[in-house]
């Protein structure tokens, strides 16, 4: 892990004020940038997608809160964890060395932070494998400028794979949900024409 040049985040700082970041905020920031890492690394999420998860707030605690009439104007916001998050990413050490503690705290215990997502080769889409049609894998490749070797490898439906419902049914079943509504109109014309003539 390449060392980071951490500065406070108004600027440039004199000195003194550089040496005076405590080692806990040293500590804080390292384990926010390792799991910054692990989630670029494990899980292919860019740091727009971590800020915007961190932004998330919990809406049980809103609500609890709104509840129990709990609001205090000088709380910690989702706000000030995300400006910290910044700060943390741009190699700076936040202001509100509270708002680096609860971030850092909050992101260890993200779950799955270790587990690597198993790579698997690619397959048919969903698509592909339901229309009659679906995908032809030499214009696919054609198309994405990928060697035929490596459009080759896409998996074709299995043979093992039974169809979970005949074509007939889906269709009928197509059919029906579009059809209920017309006769639904319908009964209800004929049912005022009924009770015009009476």
């Amino acid at each position: 892990m390449e060392e980071t040049e951490l500065r406070v985040s108004d600027g440039e700082p004199p000195p003194q004020k550089q040496q005076s970041a405590d080692p806990q905020d040293l500590e804080y920031v390292r384990q926010i940038q390792r799991v910054l890492e692990l989630l670029k690394k494990n899980r292919d999420m860019l740091f727009g997608e971590v800020k915007l998860t961190v932004m998330i707030e919990d809406p049980r605690d809103a609500e609890r809160k709104r509840l129990l009439g709990i609001e205090d104007p000088d709380e910690m916001t989702r706000d000030d964890l995300v400006a910290a998050l910044e700060d943390v990413n741009e190699g700076r050490i936040p202001e509100n060395r509270d708002a680096l503690r609860l971030l850092a705290e909050e992101m260890v215990q993200w779950p799955n932070l270790e587990v690597e997502l198993p790579k698997s080769k690619p397959r048919k889409s969903l698509y592909a494998k339901t229309t009659d049609t679906g995908v032809d894998p030499k214009e696919a490749a054609r198309r994405l400028n990928i060697d035929w070797d490596t459009a080759a490898e896409i998996e074709t439906s299995d043979e093992g794979d039974e169809m979970e419902v005949p074509p007939v049914v889906g269709y009928g079943a197509l059919y029906l949900v579009t059809a209920l509504p017309v006769i639904i109109g319908i009964s209800v014309v004929l049912i005022l024409f009924y009770n015009s003539l009476q």
